[in-house]
């Protein structure tokens, strides 16, 4: 299933941060769609396809120091179209 990260940290961690990042990998259960960061802040965006909630947890457990991390369900907009209109 498709989900969406937003996450965020304070800009006096950014070091800390960036450091971690380089040295972290997402777990083999994890499929990375696209990532991206935010050049204005201190906020990074992923879209994940994660298969169950263990790989979710290993993948979020190593930033809960540090960041605060929003993840939700998503889904392309066109497919989500298409199945709307076999139900209303």
């Amino acid at each position: 299933m498709l989900f969406m990260d937003i996450i965020t940290w304070e800009p006096k961690d950014n070091d800390e941060v960036t450091r971690r990042y380089s040295e972290w990998s997402w777990p083999d259960s994890v499929e990375v769609i696209s990532e991206w960061t935010d050049l204005s802040t201190c906020r990074y965006v992923a879209v994940v396809d994660i298969k169950d909630s263990e790989s979710y947890a290993i993948a979020a457990l190593p930033w809960k120091d540090i960041c605060h991390i929003e993840t939700f369900p998503v889904m392309e907009t066109p497919k989500l179209m298409a199945m709307m209109s076999e139900y209303v």
